[in-house]
């Protein structure tokens, strides 16, 4: 057995979502050894910074939080697909998925990850049409990870637009699970059984949550 941890590192670096409103990672010291005889740091982070885990209020007002995602979803076996072949502003279409078995967990591979850090993590991340995103739904899809920053395109991630981030409003509507940010997908390697443990902070009714994502691969 093998366990891969997928997760991002939080940082004072972290990078958020793309947008300026965002709130920043701040990680400092308030406790010191020295002074209070222990060390206490403070942390400020937003609900969707590194690797984090999407719950349905995080696009519905009326929607559930994090803390009341389904465990038994979260973690489990995994299907994990390599698409690192769809490149820069490319998209999933329906006809890509036909040849695919659509399980309950699916991990898409897309090696985007690499661009962490950089000016083109959210410049062009390749994403899934809605008709794509219709047919998982149709075909029992539970859970969607992603080595990219969202299933949507980024010209859709436009909170005053109508068709803002539609494949979100998709799948979380229909309850199913959406974790983003992932990292290291170049180590689960092809021809293995894959789980997938994948758990949010317990936080009241909040719209998402960073989280520790590790694959077990057999």
């Amino acid at each position: 057995m093998k366990l891969i941890d997928v997760s991002m590192e939080v940082d004072n670096g972290c990078m958020t979502c793309g947008t300026p409103w965002h709130e920043q990672v701040e990680i400092s010291q308030v406790g010191h050894l020295e002074k209070v005889g222990r060390n206490t740091s403070k942390i400020v982070l937003g609900s969707h910074s590194g690797t984090h885990i999407d719950a349905p209020r995080h696009f519905f007002n009326d929607g559930y939080g994090v803390d009341k995602l389904d465990l038994m979803t979260l973690c489990g076996e995994i299907s994990v697909i390599d698409f690192t072949h769809i490149g820069q502003g490319n998209c999933v279409q329906l006809e890509d998925l036909k040849d695919i078995k659509i399980s309950e967990r699916m991990l898409f591979r897309f090696g985007w990850y690499v661009y962490w850090k950089t000016e083109k993590y959210y410049d062009g991340f390749p994403y899934f049409s809605v008709d794509a995103a219709k047919y998982m739904v149709d075909q029992g899809l539970k859970l969607i990870a992603l080595d990219t920053p969202s299933p949507d395109s980024g010209k859709c991630i436009n909170e005053k637009a109508e068709e803002d981030s539609p494949v979100h409003k998709l799948f979380l509507k229909n309850d199913i699970i959406i974790i983003e940010y992932l990292t290291n997908t170049n180590c689960i390697q092809r021809g293995k059984r894959h789980s997938i443990m994948a758990l949010p902070l317990k936080i009241a009714g909040c719209d998402g949550s960073p989280g520790r994502v590790i694959i077990k691969e057999d």
